[in-house]
């Protein structure tokens, strides 16, 4: 089980690493993507766009490498619900969106696809979280 949960943190950590790079590579395009969801205005999206991509590969790398995994995994886990809120908004207002997680790809989202996309995310970053915490903490006595 061990293996197991080492293969999937570094695969959720490269995947993380691959949605931070993609927005990185272009700040420009991810600021527009921010700015479709019309949740927040100038100069937040901006700073959105040029903070995010950063704090998520570093985040990233703290699963991959696991060294501060657990608070990795924390702001991954955080960061993603709040995009799951985001894109949930989005939805229910009828707004057509390209969500960016990835970059730009040119297609609107599929809101229940990308919902259970992240749910999934979710569940998989939250179990991790737990093993990453459970497997550190000091088992009474033993301190």
């Amino acid at each position: 089980m061990q293996t197991a949960a080492s293969i999937l943190r570094i695969l959720y950590g490269l995947v993380w690493l691959w949605a931070g790079v993609a927005k990185f590579k272009d700040p420009t395009a991810f600021s527009l993507a921010i700015r479709n969801f019309d949740l927040i205005g100038d100069p937040w999206v901006a700073a959105a766009a040029l903070f995010l991509p950063p704090l998520e590969c570093v985040a990233a790398f703290a699963v991959i490498f696991r060294r501060g995994a657990a608070g990795g995994l924390a702001i991954l886990w955080g960061a993603l619900l709040v995009f799951t809120v985001a894109i949930a908004v989005s939805w229910a207002r009828g707004l057509d969106i390209e969500c960016g997680c990835f970059g730009l790809s040119g297609s609107t989202v599929n809101y229940p696809l990308k919902l259970a996309q992240n749910f999934g995310l979710l569940a998989v970053g939250g179990w991790l979280w737990w093993r990453e915490v459970s497997d550190r903490s000091p088992v009474m006595g033993d301190e």
